[in-house]
């Protein structure tokens, strides 16, 4: 957390760039949509920025939480439209990034190999 809030400026509050830097440069993570939706998940006021307090409290579930606290962190996390279902639209926008794919794929058999786990 000091590593993340270091810079030129200490601020107890990080914002939305910075926490995907953050994610970025800590976990390796690169899909927009995932870090959108961690970002979201932290910042339970909804504003432009994560405090202190929701830093704690994402990252404590994020790496220590109960099996019922990772359950619901994954499910909030791939229910974009927060309607409490995760459609199989939902679940391919999530998933298409996650399958490695070779260099001589095309898209389009990416998103087939998708389509075809999501309808096991």
């Amino acid at each position: 957390h000091k590593r993340a809030m270091d810079g030129k400026k200490f601020t107890t509050k990080m914002d939305r760039k910075r926490f995907r830097e953050f994610l970025h440069d800590n976990f390796d993570m690169t899909d927009d949509v995932i870090m959108d939706r961690i970002f979201k998940y932290f910042n339970k006021i909804p504003t432009d920025d994560i405090d202190s307090e929701e830093w704690v409290t994402g990252f404590s579930v994020f790496l220590k939480g109960s099996e019922a606290e990772q359950v619901r962190y994954c499910f909030d996390i791939y229910d974009l439209n927060e309607d409490g279902f995760i459609s199989k639209e939902e679940m391919l926008t999530m998933m298409k990034n996650c399958i490695v794919k070779n260099k001589g794929d095309k898209e389009d058999e990416g998103d087939e190999g998708v389509k075809d786990l999501i309808d096991i």
